[in-house]
């Protein structure tokens, strides 16, 4: 064998680096056709994240940002969110005014990022419950992501000090609204900042998916459909590697049942409707589901990713122990599991395929689900004070 002289040297580092060229080439080639052949077989929605939506407040952490007009995308499709001088969203027609309002509360669920005002349960509730009431009717949508029901709480007071509803509506959503304290204040948060890259500081699994892998996932999120496709096609792989950021909420587990969650919640909504009540306002609390409580297929995905033991988990807990506290505490409370799991037999999907929230069916169906519960409470009010006008009989 010949050896290695300095004459041969550079003849295999040439070599080399013309493979590896030609390596990197084919693999950017191929890529950019898994790509091309994706948008246009299988499009995929790229995930934009805009962080001009919400502002740090005092009291309640954060809030929508007033008369914005931004472009959104969650991961299913291209969003207009638009609010009025308040920070509600409204639609293009822009804010509705009517000697009825209505204030609705939620999370991420009525923020609702993943569909346009005119998909929201707070427009079509608006016009089915105008038609019924032959008057018009505003709703205010003071949903906002990541809020639980201490905000709900703390922004009810806010609002009430300052205006006047008819009814107010607070969604809690069972997949993570069980709250397991109170709090008389949430300090001004202010917005996070995207993962960017940088040298790891150690070889730490930690350090390494912070300094590098998350900045790569967040950029390929943004830009790449075939990564997206990839992600929801290896979901159950990724959550037992812990490459997502799903979890199993502890809500579900067999273990919570006796939890002071349940009641800390319960205490905390009949705060609420307490506060709404004194002055002169009805409250209608309406329990949501998460997708895999109604979705089998997706409960599986859950098990077999996470890991666990399927006789651990209650699907149904969270929602008949927060009915059994609601109740308890004599609150207006209805639960909305029932009515999605009927409609997911045999109708379209609810949840974004992407983006787990709810689907422009499933405000659809929430709406139906929602206006004679609202409508009787609106209408309660307005029976009882012609009574009292007429005087005893």
């Amino acid at each position: 064998m010949r050896p290695v002289t300095s004459f041969t040297r550079p003849r295999l580092l040439r070599r080399l680096t013309i493979n590896t060229l030609l390596v990197l080439v084919s693999a950017i080639a191929a890529f950019a056709l898994a790509e091309g052949l994706v948008r246009l077989v299988s499009p995929q929605q790229l995930i934009i994240m805009r962080p001009d939506l919400w502002q740090p407040a005092d009291s309640v952490g954060w809030l929508r940002r007033p008369d914005i007009s931004v472009r959104i995308n969650t991961g299913e499709r291209t969003v207009s969110v638009l609010t009025d001088r308040e920070g509600f969203r409204v639609g293009q027609t822009g804010r509705r005014e009517a000697a009825t309002q209505i204030l609705l509360l939620g999370d991420s669920f009525m923020e609702a990022l993943q569909v346009d005002h005119e998909q929201h349960v707070a427009h079509l509730l608006e016009r089915e419950l105008e038609g019924r009431l032959r008057r018009p009717v505003a709703i205010r949508n003071a949903g906002v992501s990541g809020w639980d029901p201490n905000h709900y709480y703390l922004r009810t007071r806010q609002l009430l000090e300052r205006d006047t509803f008819a009814l107010v509506i607070v969604a809690i959503f069972a997949g993570n609204d069980a709250v397991t304290q109170r709090v008389s204040t949430v300090p001004a948060r202010q917005p996070m900042r995207r993962p960017r890259f940088r040298l790891p500081r150690s070889l730490s699994r930690v350090e390494i998916v912070d300094a590098l892998l998350a900045p790569v996932n967040d950029q390929l999120e943004r830009h790449s459909q075939l990564f997206i496709l990839l992600k929801n096609r290896l979901s159950v792989v990724r959550m037992r590697l812990g490459l997502t950021a799903q979890y199993m909420p502890p809500e579900f587990l067999r273990s919570e049942r006796a939890s002071s969650r349940w009641r800390v919640t319960a205490e905390l909504s009949r705060d609420l409707s307490a506060l709404a009540a004194r002055h002169g306002t009805p409250t209608l609390f309406v329990l949501l589901p998460e997708s895999f409580q109604v979705y089998q297929s997706v409960f599986q995905d859950f098990v077999r990713g996470f890991g666990i033991d399927s006789a651990a988990l209650d699907l149904d807990q969270p929602n008949r122990r927060l009915m059994e506290e609601f109740k308890a505490v004599r609150l207006n409370v209805v639960d909305a599991l029932p009515a999605f799991r009927s409609a997911a037999a045999n109708g379209p999907r609810l949840f974004g395929s992407v983006d787990t929230h709810f689907a422009p069916a499933a405000h659809a169906l929430l709406t139906k689900f929602l206006v004679p519960h609202a409508e009787s409470l609106l209408v309660l009010p307005r029976r009882s004070a012609q009574l009292k006008s007429y005087g005893p009989r």
